[in-house]
């Protein structure tokens, strides 16, 4: 790489405004929908340095996170040269990374005492990039400087950061996942008030028909959020146009595909593995199975876990694990289910496939990801390992989601339907004694069951 191209990466080194040239800045300022990530930014401290990783999906605004703190950092009177963003899908390897960061760091000499910002975006691309930043660390460049590294695979990010002991310092481990209903409402300006999961559960029946009403207006909001998903460049161009372009959805079945080619190297396969996820989303499946039904792809059922945990590291499809409630642990060996991580993976399934994903399905999607927290993800993905787990008995009753709340888990049923009887919570009361039923407009109490509907249940949910 040419130094000239640095200059390019970074036009605030010649004149700090070029930041606001910037395309991704201009994109953002430009959008309808801003979203501007706070939990990202609260979790990063500045004043101290530190190796922070940044985990997400392809695509999902992890540069424009990057490009907006340094416009942040550049307002609060940071020093330009002091501010380095490189991506890395363009390095030849490891060596490169560590020739071009010492360059920089010897032609901007700055002194010792200014801190320095370092990002480097979709470090994962080159194999073996924590070697680079270890002997950078080891030579003493890095001393004072605050790292933020991307990637959209949660285990090559989480398996080479890992190799970096003792150099973190102040860094954390961050996750940037699709945007709630209520994050997606609050950036529209819509305020609602927050409940966490033990107020849902204390709420009178004529508390919960009280909050339906009074917030019915946002179904409405709801209808677009359904249709647009939590990413938000996507969300901005459907609120802008009514609908997700062809051009859209090419890029990112470009980049799901690309991306898995390079793990499962055949497209062939890929495909013939989307075009069966339509049957078995919200399905509980084993992998044995699975590799019958697809035996001319699937060599083994090691082969089976291995494609699938590719796709969970990845942030493509969540999978779920049958939870033993007892111990409070997983049962490997049990059936699975899995769900897409967000609406653009439905629409690309179907460019592939022509087959849709149903609204039940796409509702207990975006159940999973409200009651996903970072530290379930940040690990291994959407290989959920920790939660949120579903649970099934010997005589086929089964609850969608089990997850773990302040140590106690919580079952929830997704019953997106018109009517809503005793029997479709019979196994949360008989097994859990309580729960929460997402509905499609009902809400009701009985005795420690809530029923509330979904709209209401993504909007409040703190």
């Amino acid at each position: 790489m040419n130094f000239d191209d640095l200059y390019i990466m970074n036009p605030w080194w010649k004149f700090k405004n070029e930041v606001y040239n910037d395309k991704h800045i201009v994109s953002f300022e430009n959008s309808k929908f801003k979203y501007y990530p706070e939990k990202l930014f609260r979790e990063i401290d500045l004043s101290n340095p530190g190796i922070y990783t940044l985990r997400g999906p392809r695509q999902i605004g992890k540069t424009t996170f990057l490009k907006l703190l340094t416009k942040k950092l550049i307002k609060n009177n940071a020093n330009p040269l002091n501010i380095f963003y490189l991506t890395c899908d363009g390095l030849k390897d490891r060596h490169e990374l560590t020739e071009i960061l010492k360059v920089y760091f010897q032609t901007y000499n700055t002194p010792k005492e200014e801190m320095k910002y370092i990002f480097l975006d979709e470090v994962t691309s080159i194999e073996d990039w924590q070697y680079s930043i270890k002997y950078l660390a080891d030579i003493g460049l890095l001393d004072n400087s605050l790292l933020i590294l991307t990637g959209s695979s949660a285990y090559d990010l989480k398996s080479s950061s890992e190799r970096l002991p003792g150099r973190k310092g102040y860094g954390k481990d961050l996750v940037y996942l699709p945007i709630t209903f209520r994050e997606f409402l609050k950036n529209l300006k819509v305020e609602i008030e927050k409940k966490e999961i033990e107020e849902i559960l204390s709420l009178s029946e004529e508390e919960l028909k009280s909050l339906q009403f009074k917030y019915s207006y946002i179904q409405e909001y709801f209808l677009k959020y359904i249709n647009c998903g939590g990413f938000p460049t996507i969300i901005d161009e459907f609120l802008n146009t009514g609908t997700i372009s062809e051009l859209t959805r090419k890029i990112y079945k470009d980049f799901i595909l690309g991306d898995a080619e390079k793990y499962i190297k055949s497209r062939t396969s890929i495909i013939e593995i989307f075009k069966k996820i339509p049957d078995i989303i919200g399905q509980r499946f084993s992998w044995n199975s699975l590799k019958e039904h697809l035996s001319g792809v699937f060599e083994s059922v090691d082969t089976v876990q291995k494609y699938f945990g590719y796709f969970g590291y990845s942030f493509i499809f969540s999978t779920l694990f049958f939870v033993d409630i007892s111990k409070k642990t997983i049962k490997p060996k049990k059936q699975k289910k899995i769900y897409p991580v967000d609406n653009i993976v439905n629409l690309v399934i179907y460019d592939l496939t022509g087959k849709e994903i149903g609204l039940p399905q796409r509702i207990e999607m975006l159940t999973l990801n409200h009651i996903l927290k970072n530290e379930d993800v940040v690990d291994n993905g959407l290989n959920l390992y920790h939660g949120p787990f579903f649970w099934y008995s010997d005589r086929g009753n089964e609850i969608d989601f089990v997850f773990d709340y302040k140590g106690k888990l919580i079952p929830i049923e997704v019953k997106y339907q018109n009517k809503i009887n005793k029997f479709d919570y019979f196994g949360m009361k008989k097994v859990f004694k309580k729960g929460i039923l997402i509905t499609k407009d009902t809400a009701f109490k009985d005795e420690n069951i809530v029923g509330i509907p979904a709209w209401l249940f993504f909007a409040v949910k703190e």
